[in-house]
C-alpha cells in the first residue's frame, strides 16, 4: 500500500526562512572575516615597514658619518621609504604630537595629532593600528609604535648623534618619540565590495536555487511525483546549460572530458563523439591549455583573450576562463574551462568606430568642399590658359596638362567625399534582379574583355522581386566589379552568384585575383583604407553605406593568390531581418 507524503505550507516557509538566515550569516561571516583579513594583513604590512625603516636608520647613524650626514640620512631614507607606492605618508611625532620628521618636509613643525588623542592611543613598542580620514574624504590605515631606532645599551656611544635639536629628539633613548605609518585603504575596501557583490551574487543564486527545491518539495504529494519532478528539474538544468551562449568543457581529474555543449564543439571545430573522455591536453590548443598552470600556480580563476582559428583565414576572438571544480568537502574533483564568442562585442565596436568616422568625414567635407573647389577651378582655368601658350610637345604644355589632370583627381576626390557623407535618399521600388545584375554587367563588359578577363553569370531562376533603390544597387556593384577587375592584372573570371536564402538576396562578386591579406580583410571597408597607388580608399565604404541604408550588410571572404568574394546581402521587403 503507497503512503502519500504531506508536505506543510508552514514547513516550506520555516524551510525557506532558516536558508535566508544561512545565506544572510554566511555572508556576514564572510565579510567580517575578509575585513579582520584586511585589518591584519595591513597591521602586519605596517609593522614590517617600520622595523624596515628603523633598521634603516640604524644602520645609517652607525656610520659615525657627523650630525649633519646623519639628519640628511634619516630625511632622504623616510623620503624613500615614503615613496612606495603602497605608503602614503610616514611621520615621526614627539609626545605633544608635533611633527619631528616627514616625507613632506613642508610639514616639519606642524601638528600631527592632538595630544589628548595622542594620551588616548597610548603608542608603545608594539605597533597598533587605526583608521583615520583625511583630506578629500580618502581614508588611511594607519600603523604606530613607539621609535627605535637605536638601543640604549652599555657602552653603546650617542655623542655623535646628540649636536643636533632634532636629531636629539629623534634618537633620545630615554624620551622615545612616536612613528606613524599611513596607508590608503581604498584598494582595500574596493576589492572587499567587489567580493561582498560576488558574495551576494553568489547567495542570491544559492538562496534561489534552495528555494525552487522548496517550492519543488512542496509541490511533491507523492514519492512518485516528486521522484518525476526532480528529474524534470534535472533535465531542465541540463538544457540550460547546455544551450549557454558560452561554450563549457568539464574535466575529471585525470583530465578526460566528461561533459561538453555545443557552443564548445563549434568553436573548437568538433562533436560530441570526438570530445568525450578524450585527454583535454591533446583536445585544446596550447593558447588554451596555458590557462591550467596559472590555475595550478595558485589562481583561483584564470582567465584571458585569445583568436580561433575556425576556418581557413577566418579567426573568432574568444573569452577564455578556467577554474578547478572542488566538492563539498573541499576535495579536488574536476577542472572547468569556459569559452565566450566575442565576435558580436568586436563586431559592435568595429560598427561604432566606423559611425565615429562617417560623423568626423561629414562634418569635414561639410566644412572644407566648398572652399576648396572654387580655388581648384581657378587653378585648373590657369593651367589650361598657360598650357595654350605652349606648344603641344613641349615640356610646359606637359606639366599644364599634368596640373589639370591633378586638379580633377582631387575634384573626384572630393566628390566622392561628398557622396560619402551625404545622407542616403533612396527610392526603394520593386527591381528585377536579374535585370539589375544584367544592366551592371553590361556596363562594364567592354572593361572586361579590354583586361582578358570573362564574365560568369550564375542566378537562380524564379527570385522574387527585391525592393530597393535600383541606381543605387547599381553604383554598389559597379564599384565591386571595378574592383575586381582591377585586382585580376593578368586577367582571370568575374564570377557573380544570386541566390535567395530565406527573406534575403544574396549577391555574390568573386574574383580570381591577388586576394587581400588577413590583416587587411577587417579594414577594407573603412574610409581612407586602400592599397592601390591612385585608390581614395572610399568605394567600399560607399558601398558599405549604400548597403547598410538598405537593412543589408556586406561581407568579404578572400585567400592570398586565390581569389576574393564580396557578399551583399538584402532583405528582400527592403526592411531590416536578422543576419543570415
Amino acid at each position: 500500500m503507497k503512503h502519500k507524503i504531506h508536505i506543510s505550507p508552514w514547513m516550506t516557509i520555516g524551510a525557506s526562512l532558516v536558508l535566508i538566515t544561512v545565506v544572510g550569516f554566511l555572508g556576514v561571516v564572510n565579510y567580517n572575516r575578509d575585513k579582520e583579513q584586511m585589518g591584519q594583513l595591513l597591521k602586519e604590512k605596517g609593522a614590517a615597514l617600520i622595523r624596515s625603516f628603523e633598521a634603516g636608520t640604524r644602520t645609517g647613524m652607525m656610520g659615525k658619518m657627523g650630525v649633519f650626514a646623519d639628519e640628511i640620512h634619516l630625511q632622504i631614507l623616510l623620503e624613500e621609504t615614503a615613496g612606495q607606492s603602497d605608503i602614503s605618508y610616514i611621520s615621526i611625532v614627539d609626545y605633544s604630537g608635533m611633527i619631528l620628521a616627514h616625507d613632506k618636509r613642508s610639514l616639519i613643525g606642524k601638528k600631527f595629532v592632538d595630544f589628548d588623542i595622542l594620551e588616548i592611543l597610548s603608542p608603545s613598542n608594539l605597533p597598533q593600528w587605526r583608521i583615520v580620514g583625511q583630506e578629500k574624504g580618502i581614508k588611511y590605515f594607519e600603523v604606530y609604535k613607539t621609535f627605535l631606532p637605536i638601543f640604549d645599551h652599555p657602552g653603546h656611544d650617542h655623542q655623535d648623534w646628540k649636536n643636533s635639536i632634532t636629531t636629539r629628539k629623534i634618537l633620545d633613548p630615554a624620551n622615545r618619540p612616536y612613528i606613524f605609518i599611513g596607508m590608503n585603504i581604498a584598494p582595500f575596501e574596493i576589492a572587499m565590495r567587489e567580493d561582498l557583490k560576488h558574495n551576494i551574487v553568489m547567495a542570491a543564486i544559492i538562496f534561489s536555487l534552495g528555494l525552487a527545491g522548496v517550492i519543488s518539495l512542496f509541490w511533491a504529494q507523492n514519492y512518485t511525483r516528486s521522484r518525476k519532478l526532480l528529474q524534470d528539474t534535472q533535465k531542465f538544468a541540463s538544457e540550460v546549460v547546455t544551450h549557454l551562449p558560452v561554450g563549457i568543457l568539464v574535466m575529471d581529474t585525470r583530465y578526460r572530458v566528461i561533459y561538453s555543449n555545443a557552443v564548445a564543439w563549434n568553436l573548437l571545430k568538433t562533436n560530441e563523439k570526438s570530445v568525450k573522455g578524450v585527454n583535454a591536453k591533446k583536445l585544446l590548443p596550447d593558447n588554451i591549455w596555458s590557462l591550467h598552470d596559472m590555475i595550478k600556480s595558485g589562481q583561483p580563476v584564470a582567465e584571458k583573450e585569445i583568436c580561433l582559428l575556425i576556418e581557413k583565414n577566418k579567426q573568432v576572438p574568444v573569452a577564455v576562463s578556467a577554474t578547478d571544480i572542488h566538492g563539498e568537502d573541499g576535495k579536488y574533483i574536476g577542472f572547468m574551462i569556459v569559452l565566450k564568442d566575442l565576435t558580436e562585442i568586436r563586431e559592435l565596436e568595429i560598427k561604432t568606430q566606423r559611425i565615429e568616422k562617417l560623423a568626423t568625414i561629414g562634418n569635414l567635407a561639410a566644412g572644407i568642399a566648398h572652399e576648396i573647389r572654387n580655388p581648384l577651378s581657378s587653378i585648373k582655368g590657369y593651367a589650361t590658359y598657360f598650357g595654350s601658350l605652349f606648344e603641344d610637345s613641349s615640356e610646359n604644355k606637359q606639366a599644364a596638362n599634368l596640373m589639370a589632370e591633378e586638379v580633377d583627381r582631387i575634384n573626384r576626390v572630393i566628390s566622392e567625399l561628398l557622396e560619402f557623407a551625404r545622407p542616403s535618399d533612396l527610392k526603394f521600388k520593386k527591381i528585377k534582379v536579374r535585370k539589375l545584375i544584367d544592366h551592371s554587367i553590361r556596363i562594364v563588359t567592354h572593361e572586361a574583355e579590354t583586361a582578358g578577363i570573362q564574365i560568369k553569370k550564375v542566378i537562380t531562376p524564379d527570385l522574387p522581386d527585391l525592393k530597393a533603390d535600383p541606381d543605387r544597387l547599381t553604383q554598389v556593384l559597379l564599384n565591386l566589379y571595378l574592383n575586381a577587375i582591377q585586382a585580376m592584372a593578368k586577367g582571370g573570371s568575374l564570377i557573380v552568384q544570386v541566390k535567395k536564402k530565406g527573406s534575403s538576396i544574396i549577391i555574390h562578386v568573386s574574383d580570381t585575383g591577388a586576394g587581400i591579406p588577413l590583416e587587411n580583410l577587417n579594414h577594407i571597408f573603412d574610409p581612407y583604407f586602400t592599397t592601390k597607388n591612385k585608390g581614395t580608399g572610399l568605394g567600399l565604404a560607399i558601398a558599405h553605406k549604400i548597403v547598410e541604408n538598405h537593412n543589408g550588410f556586406l561581407q568579404a571572404e578572400s585567400t592570398e593568390n586565390s581569389g576574393t568574394t564580396i557578399s551583399i546581402v538584402l532583405p528582400i521587403t527592403g526592411k531590416k531581418e536578422n543576419p543570415i
